[in-house]
């Protein structure tokens, strides 16, 4: 019986909103190892010693469960030659950001959110290595606030060359501007390739979603949008690696 990990490297989860995805896994015939940490509070370096010892493992899927604001601090504890040997595939989203492009630059790890994933089709595909529809673009990047969350940092990645994708569950067009205009005074949106925007909940539900296509006007890079990845529970996949 294969044996999927569920972890939290960002805020402690509830029983309640993990355990119909325990039970979707376990319908399938996986095993679930759950992390000591995921229903409770924990240091950083206890998170982070979790995720390495489930790369040690090399379960076929480990998927962090989490959100919210506590992920970077795992960081300087996870063991990066030991997440490069595993066979692990990795997946987060949201908070999650800030390590999902730490990782990817070594090795492929997956932007998505399991829990409560309504996708539930093409997850069992996905799982089985069948006909995948879950992944639909490649690209760096994520959660826009989360990823700037390395800005300063040796861990923000070289983004030059690469497709670039960014989302945001919160924030009006005043919020969004300020993530975007950090990212240009970073010089990060003159050397991508390219830049999708994926879904930005609040903008949208605010009537303003319109704010990006009109600032990407200002670029000279190629911009997209890709509404399929974002925060919504129906939300599919990108696969972060980076571009030779």
């Amino acid at each position: 019986m294969k044996t999927i990990g569920l972890l939290n490297l960002s805020n402690p989860c509830t029983k309640e909103r993990v355990k119909p995805t325990i039970d979707f896994l376990q319908n399938l015939g996986f095993e679930v190892k759950e992390s000591p940490f995921l229903y409770r509070e924990s240091t950083p370096q206890e998170r982070a010693e979790v995720f390495n010892q489930f790369m040690c493992a090399n379960y076929p899927f480990v998927f962090d469960v989490s959100g919210g604001d506590l992920a970077n601090g795992t960081i300087p504890y996870l063991d990066l030659e030991v997440y490069k040997r595993s066979a692990s595939i990795f997946h987060g989203y949201s908070d999650l950001t800030c390590v999902l492009n730490v990782l990817a630059p070594i090795r492929s790890c997956v932007l998505f959110q399991i829990c409560e994933n309504t996708n539930l089709e093409d997850l069992r595909n996905y799982l089985f290595h069948k006909e995948n529809h879950l992944i639909v673009q490649k690209a760096m990047g994520g959660n826009i606030r989360c990823l700037l969350k390395l800005a300063g940092t040796p861990y923000f990645p070289n983004l030059k060359g690469q497709s670039l994708f960014l989302e945001s569950r919160s924030g009006d067009w005043k919020r969004i501007d300020t993530y975007l205009v950090q990212l240009e005074m970073m010089g990060i949106l003159d050397k991508v390739h390219s830049l999708t925007f994926g879904q930005f909940t609040q903008l949208k539900e605010l009537g303003q979603y319109d704010y990006l296509r009109v600032r990407s006007k200002e670029w000279s890079i190629p911009v997209t949008l890709n509404e399929q990845v974002g925060h919504s529970k129906d939300s599919k996949a990108i696969l972060l690696e980076v571009e030779s």
